[in-house]
């Protein structure tokens, strides 16, 4: 395989071997630049001047003396424009996203020198067509006909009158917009390109320095180029040099060809020189379809194609050419392991850095910023997801993450950042742009601080990390400095946002490394010119390859296609000519394809790979290659009871701790489960709750039923008391504004809080069901509030490593009162699934039962806690369902075979049968196993155990 740079840089020095210096090489890209540049390196026989070695754009830059614009200050000039010339005072936000569109047309116009007053002229009827365009073909003059819907007669609909008011002013904007560029010196492309061709003269030819310019690997030339190219073409100073298949140039319907079929015979190669094409022997091309994205870089791995990856490969044996920017870093991870030596030709996108998500957050700390309680504040979720990401996270910041979730901070208030000046910095209010690109510096700056390698935590700074920050920086800067050049344009935060987002999106971070060695990975557009021996191609998708990311325009396709501007035909072969002309000198071809069909991806092979099997003459293989990256099966966990096991219960359970019987009723539910939260102490995610659920709203319950009873004292509470008490509508309502206070913000510091939003219907609800709480308690009247939130636990004796061990067994109880019955252990359910009345004591401790009445079990277990601490066994339990309050007649009692339970008559069995389940849990012999139910796609540990997942 002989490179066509190479051929050419071979046959440029033999054939000005003694005058290279007078030689300038003007190349599409700087990649293929720096590949010419060591091809001819290869032919020097002794030292010489090298040529110079440019892109177009250089070219045509040293020969202009205009500067290109930013494409913001354009945006600007344009909207002002359009608003003198249409009379419609358009917002810019409104103008922002087809003022962008407009920039590209009129970039296009000039790209492909046409007459701007043509296209935007105001058609009626056919006869204008005739008579105006007289210079136009046939089929061109029926494409117009089909933009206006003419059919010979004058035909009018609003739609298209408005279309046309606007359409008509189209050439006033552009002329004007194209006059003010001129005025301040500056251009856009196109209109760079137009200015230089259409003025050429003398004194631009005195800057041409060079004898000769040779135009080397181009395939689609816009109009201006075309004419450059004549220009040096007549001269006699421009020499041309193509690469090409002649299977798709001497096919007159192969749109690899498209282009070059005309360059070829308009700008002909220097008639010595030869091309040659094909791989010097069989050539092997594999097709490789692979389910998933970026399962398909998994190729590389694979043995038949990773074998001759090596570290020490020349700069031209091996490419990987991404359709799809995003693989990159899958691409360069899994290459990595088999070549360390990796030159990335393409940049790395900004938007998928960490420091793009950062300024996104910052985005979204604005727009989330509110006014609560007074006081300037921002919401939770941008403010935990700015501390904990990886620009800012740190000890500090993850205490303040884990106080936000613990007092249930929903909004946090600014001066809660005061103490640390990085956060303090960062937690500001911001009203202007001004101010937001002032902000942005200061912050990206106190972030390079923190990552720089003084810093005590950070010695080695990633270099990477610090690139990112660099080139953010600087493209704030950009957008700072443009828009202050416009200052009196009305820029709105919305739309600073969006230009700021789309700004930083075209920046791409630049790779060092070098250029002439190793595996070269690079998109397809940076392959122009390039041959490689072998050729890795991911994403060859339809709709990646070729690309359906095509440009947004003003200009519908039949005038594009009337007026020779590009539509997507040209897009298309544009890049049938790079995936054809790649395919004609490598020696290996591996094609990947994802041949799932999910998000974006329809799963199918792009068209070229159709072609290659059904059309072409080559031997291509297909291959189906699916990689497994699924978990084996998940095995049941059961670990047998170790003596440290038990060490760590006891010392747990037999200090402050006690066994209480919501996590008794978890082993009854699920050992493993039990064993995970209790002896491996794996605890649940720290969540906030934003809004009032089950849980939350059952503690704010809690909370006002124990102020409210709480309020009157050691009395004997009549109906009397009680029915004053429900229509007291402000201490019901006090009750509930201190429970939120306790529960909710957790914060009991703060003397009065204003609800909004669910919570005000929350606490609505709360009263309701409060007021009939007490409206219900009058038929138990009178009684005695003899505790609340009553802590009430005691020991109890385990069999535990051969000897009796004492822990305390008990929890906290919602309420105990005394009645003329007896003495009431209460406790408040607000689940709608709990079970009021059990059969046999057997039921507690049935695993499979369906509805084991756990909620009773755990009254009883507070039952005899309380009979051994103080003596009394007439005692009723009791549980208040909230969600059957407003039931006539409300009964809470808990029934055994029907009738009321009063805890005497069946203490000595249950104490029985509890003690032999506390033993069970110490037991030698104990296994913790898990249970598999309906409920394990709830349970926190289900990532661990991975039970009862699809």
């Amino acid at each position: 395989m002989i490179p066509f740079l190479k051929q050419v840089a071979n046959h440029i020095y033999s054939s000005h071997k003694t005058e290279l210096s007078d030689i300038t090489i003007i190349v599409p890209n700087r990649r293929s630049g720096v590949f010419f540049g060591a091809y001819l390196n290869e032919c020097v026989e002794s030292p010489t001047i090298s040529p110079e070695i440019i892109t177009i754009n250089e070219l045509v830059s040293s020969l202009s003396e205009v500067q290109v614009s930013d494409s913001l200050s354009q945006l600007f000039l344009l909207h002002k424009i359009y608003q003198q010339k249409t009379g419609l005072q358009e917002t810019l936000d409104d103008f922002y996203f087809w003022g962008e569109i407009l920039l590209n047309d009129f970039n296009d116009i000039d790209k492909y020198l046409l007459n701007a007053d043509d296209l935007f002229t105001n058609i009626s009827d056919l006869k204008e067509i005739d008579s105006h365009f007289d210079y136009l073909s046939e089929s061109q003059k029926e494409a117009i006909q089909q933009f206006w819907g003419l059919d010979g007669s004058s035909v009018s609909s609003g739609n298209r009158d408005n279309f046309i008011k606007i359409w008509s002013k189209l050439a006033d904007i552009y002329h004007t917009f194209k006059a003010k560029l001129t005025e301040s010196g500056t251009a856009y492309t196109g209109m760079f390109y137009r200015q230089l061709v259409e003025n050429w003269n003398e004194s631009v030819e005195e800057k041409l320095k060079s004898k000769t310019y040779a135009f080397v690997g181009f395939n689609a030339l816009n109009a201006a180029e075309d004419k450059l190219f004549n220009i040096f073409h007549k001269n006699g100073k421009g020499i041309f040099f193509w690469d090409y298949d002649n299977e798709f140039v001497n096919d007159a319907d192969h749109e690899a060809g498209h282009f070059i079929r005309r360059n070829i015979i308009a700008y002909p190669t220097p008639k010595d020189f030869e091309l040659v094409g094909g791989c010097n022997g069989e050539q092997k091309i594999s097709i490789v379809s692979v389910t998933g994205q970026i399962a398909q870089t998994q190729v590389i791995n694979h043995p038949r194609f990773s074998k001759n990856i090596e570290n020490n490969m020349r700069f031209d044996d091996t490419a990987m050419i991404l359709s799809d920017e995003s693989l990159l870093v899958p691409t360069v991870s899994t290459a990595g392991a088999h070549c360390k030596n990796i030159n990335i030709t393409m940049g790395y996108p900004i938007d998928n850095t960490p420091v793009y998500s950062f300024i996104n957050l910052l985005i979204d700390l604005q727009r989330n910023y509110r006014e609560y309680n007074g006081k300037p504040a921002f919401y939770f979720k941008i403010v935990v997801s700015l501390l904990s990401h990886q620009l800012l996270a740190s000890e500090t910041n993850r205490k303040i993450v884990s106080e936000i979730y613990s007092q249930n901070k929903i909004y946090i208030p600014i001066e809660d950042f005061k103490s640390n000046d990085t956060l303090k910095l960062i937690f500001q209010k911001l009203d202007t742009w001004q101010e937001y690109t002032d902000y942005l510096l200061k912050v990206i700056n106190s972030l390079a601080v923190l990552k720089s390698p003084n810093d005590d935590e950070n010695e080695e700074a990633p270099a990477l990390e610090s690139e990112y920050l660099f080139q953010v920086y600087l493209g704030i800067q950009k957008i700072q400095d443009a828009l202050s050049k416009h200052s009196d344009t009305e820029v709105s935060m919305a739309i600073f946002y969006r230009l700021l987002q789309q700004s930083l999106m075209r920046i791409s971070i630049p790779f060092e490394g070098e250029p002439l060695s190793g595996l070269q990975v690079m998109g397809v557009l940076e392959t122009r010119s390039l041959d490689f021996n072998r050729v890795f191609m991911f994403s060859v998708n339809e709709g990646r390859l070729p690309s359906s990311n095509t440009s947004h325009s003003f200009i519908p396709y039949n005038l594009r296609k009337a007026f020779s501007l590009p539509t997507y035909e040209e897009h298309d072969a544009m890049y049938a000519y790079y995936f054809y002309r790649m395919l004609n000198r490598a020696k290996e071809l591996v094609l990947v394809y994802n041949a799932s069909s999910d998000g974006m991806n329809t799963g199918e092979m792009s068209r070229y790979l159709y072609q290659l099997i059904y059309e072409s003459n080559r031997n291509v293989e297909q291959i189906q290659l699916n990689f497994d990256f699924k978990s084996t099966e998940a095995k049941e966990i059961s670990i047998p009871s170790a003596e440290n096991h038990r060490d760590i219960m006891l010392e747990r359970f037999n200090g402050e701790k006690r066994l209480s019987p919501s996590a008794i009723n978890t082993y009854l539910e699920c050992k493993l489960k039990f064993y995970f939260n209790y002896i491996a102490n794996i605890r649940e995610v720290e969540d906030l709750s934003e809004d009032v659920d089950n849980r939350l709203f059952g503690n704010l319950f809690h909370k006002a039923s124990e102020i409210i009873y709480s309020a009157f004292g050691d009395k004997d509470i009549t109906a009397d008391m009680l029915d004053r008490a429900s229509k007291d509508t402000k201490f019901i309502g006090e009750a509930i504004h201190k429970a939120f206070i306790d529960e909710y913000f957790k914060d009991k510091k703060l003397k009065s809080i204003e609800l909004s939003g669910k919570n005000k219907l929350i606490a609505k609800n709360l009263h309701s069901y409060i007021r009939q709480m007490l409206i219900n308690d009058k038929q138990f009247a009178p009684f005695n509030i003899v505790g609340l939130e009553l802590r009430c636990e005691t020991a109890f004796e385990v069999n535990a490593n051969g000897k009796k061990q004492s822990i305390n067994v008990g929890g906290i109880v919602d309420r105990v009162d005394k009645t003329p019955n007896g003495l009431r252990i209460i406790d408040y359910k607000t689940g709608r699934a709990t079970v009021l009345e059990f059969k046999e004591i057997e039921e507690f401790y049935d695993r499979e039962m369906d509805k084991r009445p756990k909620e009773i079990f755990q009254t009883l277990v507070y039952s005899e806690i309380y009979k051994r601490i103080t003596g009394e066994v007439n005692i009723h339990p009791g549980i208040y369902k909230i969600n059957e309050f407003f039931k006539e007649p409300f009964k809470p009692e808990v029934l055994f075979h029907g009738h009321e339970l009063n805890y005497a008559d069946l203490a000595d069995e249950f104490n029985e049968t509890f003690e032999d389940l506390l033993n069970e849990i110490f037991s030698d012999n104990n296994v913790f196993d898990q249970k598999q139910d309906d409920k394990c796609g709830f349970c926190p540990y289900v990532s661990i155990c991975q039970r009862n997942i699809n």
